[in-house]
């Protein structure tokens, strides 16, 4: 089964290659330290005698929701080693910056049972924990092998990627076996999880991390919030292409009869951030990226084109009413949260099956306004930027809904502990003995 599941998996990556290459180097996609997708890793990440934990996290989302978990294992066990591997470039910045208290970062490994076996010498860890869904059979197999605790985080199954999941059928049921735990976002995910072949007691519904992200604003944003504070913002956070310009369009009504307000557009994947500035020009408005506004402090600008990575989450403290993006298109949406934190009012389209469980918790409450087309997002846009009562409700609401589900960081954590707690200590043991 995992030979069929290698061939595969080799088969695909040979299928793949000159799309990766062409992505290389049309748009400089991975080949910024590509060998460690090899498993060449830096020597400063090679295993100490400290306990290690492995924590993956995908990308820029699952990065922000493993920050306060990392922040609680540097609080609570000081004496664990955290190294942190990402798949996507944006993700690895963000986690420079976020996560930038760990031991180090680098790119997730090809799942090739040579490739893992190499990572795994050299980070020699304790315990592997993975953010979210991200299940690699021969990772979690050579983890189980070597006596390398696994645990799934946050672990989230959409609607959309369940019928998915389901067709892999045994081989995913024998991967589900071998984790130690697998800690969900919701009920619903964990019956999922069941269904796919986990073992019933090691699903506990602990939560999403997501709730527990602080509001911390990074610094560096003074310069962009002196220049928005006290003018209406329209904040398009994480847009996907087809949603831009009904934010265009949408701004230049806006614009009507406010003269005085602002965009601040946010492109999902920072390969549009060209083409998404080239769009704003083109319709005349006064237009400026952020990645400028260092060298023109005084530029004027009307829309904001933001080009730089980790500032999106503190810009929500500078907005009137927040789009989410991800949303007025098929994709799933993305992270309501951040806005929330903030008591932003928040607009999204039909599409929020990737945060479905987050997304009906804010519509029961009323915190959030759920558009069924653009047409409708252009409305209650508009609308919103007219209703300071209303506004306030909804910001109001978000928040509310935000503080009434944490905790799942502190119930997560003590899934961690009670799998990495043997290990460490087992670790130490036979340290101490090697000393004497």
């Amino acid at each position: 089964m995992y030979f069929l599941y290698s061939l595969l998996a080799a088969s695909a990556l040979v299928a793949s290659a000159p799309w990766v290459a062409w992505q290389a180097l049309r748009h400089g996609k991975y080949r910024h330290r590509w060998q460690e997708r090899f498993g060449v890793l830096p020597a400063e990440l090679g295993g100490t005698a400290a306990p290690t934990l492995w924590l993956h996290a995908v990308s820029v989302g699952e990065v922000l929701s493993a920050a306060p978990l990392v922040a609680a294992i540097r609080r609570d066990h000081p004496d664990w080693r955290v190294v942190v591997s990402t798949t996507t470039r944006t993700g690895r910045d963000m986690a420079e910056v976020r996560l930038s208290d760990t031991a180090g970062v680098f790119y997730f490994p090809l799942d090739f049972a040579w490739i893992v076996r190499r990572v795994l010498r050299s980070l020699r860890p304790s315990v592997l924990v993975i953010v979210e869904t991200e299940i690699w059979p021969n990772l979690v197999r050579l983890c189980r092998a070597e006596g390398i605790g696994v645990l799934l985080v946050n672990a989230r199954i959409s609607d959309r990627s369940y019928p998915r999941y389901r067709l892999l059928g045994r081989l995913l049921g024998t991967v589900l076996g071998q984790f130690d735990r697998l800690c969900t976002q919701s009920e619903a995910t964990a019956d999922r999880l069941r269904t796919l072949g986990a073992p019933n007691d090691r699903v506990i519904v602990t939560g999403s991390l997501k709730y527990d992200v602080p509001a911390d604003a990074p610094r560096g944003i003074a310069d962009v919030g002196a220049r928005l504070d006290g003018a209406p913002v329209l904040l398009a956070a994480s847009t996907l292409k087809g949603e831009d310009e009904i934010l265009l369009d949408t701004f230049r009504e806006l614009r009507a009869s406010t003269p005085d307000a602002r965009l601040v557009l946010a492109p999902r994947h920072p390969e549009r951030f060209d083409g998404v500035t080239a769009l704003a020009e083109r319709t005349g408005l006064r237009v400026v990226r952020r990645s400028a506004l260092a060298g023109k402090p005084e530029a004027p600008f009307d829309v904001l084109v933001l080009d730089t990575i980790g500032e999106l989450a503190a810009l929500c403290a500078h907005a009137t009413v927040v789009f989410v993006g991800g949303s007025l298109v098929p994709a799933g949406g993305h992270n309501i949260l951040e806005p929330a934190r903030y008591a932003r009012p928040i607009v999204v389209g039909p599409s929020m099956s990737n945060f479905a469980d987050i997304a009906r918790s804010f519509l029961d409450a009323g915190a959030l306004v759920q558009a069924q087309d653009a047409t409708e997002a252009r409305r209650e846009l508009l609308a919103l930027f007219v209703d300071a009562p209303r506004r306030q409700r909804l910001g109001e609401a978000a928040r509310g809904v935000l503080d009434r589900h944490r905790g799942a960081v502190d119930r997560t954590m003590a899934e961690i502990a009670a799998v990495m707690g043997p290990r460490a200590r087992a670790l130490r043991s036979a340290t101490a003995g090697v000393v004497r």
